[in-house]
């Protein structure tokens, strides 16, 4: 969540939803998104848009998190048989 951190419009964010009770239990992510952060309001607010419908919401900016989907997700693996070089 935002705590005096810096923000950049058009950042991606995730948003805590308290009122989804669909399937009430401790496995359900409270967190949707991403969203884009398009304004920034004094003491704390924010306008996020929903890239799927470009729906633009405010919202207080504790129920933010940064969303950091830029890291690949890919792994290297070396076999048992390789030979590791020792230059």
């Amino acid at each position: 969540m935002w705590n005096c951190q810096k923000v950049d419009t058009g950042q991606k964010v995730l948003h805590y939803n308290s009122r989804l009770h669909l399937f009430p239990g401790k496995l359900r992510s409270r967190w949707s998104g991403p969203f884009i952060e398009k304004h920034v309001y004094p003491y704390g607010a924010f306008d996020i848009e929903n890239p799927k419908n470009d729906n633009v919401s405010k919202v207080n900016g504790h129920r933010l998190k940064a969303n950091f989907d830029n890291f690949s997700s890919e792994n290297e693996s070396i076999g048992l048989n390789d030979t590791v070089d020792k230059g």
